[in-house]
């Protein structure tokens, strides 16, 4: 009866230590994955923002060629519809990456401090 007894109290004690283990590890995993997550959604973050100022550097060239094209090819009505439409599909770019950036700021800003 005694060994019973004995024996009961090691299984117990052995399946709250395997029990302590996987918790443990369970935590450890998803430490570590919340960890990758962050820093993940930074480096999105700054490059959302690095291609807002790479496209508005490119707006700038684009409009300073806007005006040359318009002084140099005034008779060439397609240039100058070419021009406006490639003008209007920067500021689609623009706008999308605008949203895009937006949308990872406000994960950035919801996100739960560990």
């Amino acid at each position: 009866m005694a060994d019973g007894i004995f024996w009961g109290i090691i299984g117990a004690g052995a399946s709250a230590v395997a029990c302590s283990i996987g918790f443990a590890t369970f935590w450890m995993n998803m430490q570590r994955q919340i960890t990758e997550a962050k820093t993940e959604a930074a480096a999105a973050g700054l490059r959302g923002v690095q291609a807002n100022l790479k496209i508005d550097t490119l707006q700038a060239n684009f409009s300073g060629f806007q005006v040359y094209a318009e002084k140099e090819f005034v008779n060439h009505g397609d240039l100058a519809q070419l021009s406006i439409r490639h003008e209007a599909q920067f500021d689609d770019l623009r706008e999308d990456l605008k949203g895009i950036t937006a949308r990872l700021d406000r994960l950035l800003d919801n996100r739960k401090p560990i």
